[in-house]
């Protein structure tokens, strides 16, 4: 029986920590994707270097980008739109100083983007320099925006951070509904 109890804690442990450590899938780097994003620029304005922010309401990791992105200032030479999904209105600052775009969960599945908050990084002929996260670990106290952002206009290839956060589509939270939650 202390065997059994042990197996099952051990388990429901891991389920729950996992929760904590996994990293959430970030949307291919594909032609389609950095078009489609491209066409978000305003109308009649030449294409430029293009930064979106994929942002959740209900997410806490994305309060925290948002708090960030708020804190300083942004680097010149960016077109930087929020696209905003959930139910929870934007912070009132957000909207000012960024063009925040309120979005459907299954508009952003379509280009294979399941989750929040996610950074990509785009060219003026759309390629897409970087999809992923801003941190490089869970709650990290470093976001590396202004960095990617740095690299991006440079030839060298972009490692991508992992993305942690939240499900936003469907399909991905009923596969994380299978994790243990804390208590």
């Amino acid at each position: 029986m202390l065997i059994g109890w042990f197996a099952v804690l051990t388990l429901v442990s891991a389920g729950m920590l996992a929760r904590h450590l996994l990293a959430m899938p970030t949307p291919e780097k594909t032609v389609e994707l950095g078009h489609h994003l491209q066409t978000l620029q305003r109308p009649g304005s030449s294409p430029g270097w293009l930064a979106v922010h994929v942002l959740s309401s209900e997410c806490r990791c994305s309060q925290r980008v948002v708090a960030h992105l708020l804190e300083g200032e942004r680097p010149p030479g960016w077109t930087e739109i929020v696209l905003w999904v959930g139910d929870l209105q934007p912070d009132p600052e957000l909207v000012r100083r960024f063009d925040v775009r309120r979005v459907q969960a299954t508009d952003l599945a379509r280009y294979g983007i399941e989750a929040a908050p996610l950074f990509v990084a785009v060219t003026p002929a759309g390629e897409v320099r970087y999809a992923g996260g801003y941190t490089d670990r869970k709650q990290g106290a470093v976001f590396h925006d202004l960095q990617v952002l740095a690299e991006a206009r440079g030839s060298t290839a972009i490692s991508s951070l992992p993305l942690f956060g939240c499900a936003t589509s469907d399909r991905l939270r009923d596969a994380l509904s299978n994790l243990p939650v804390t208590p």
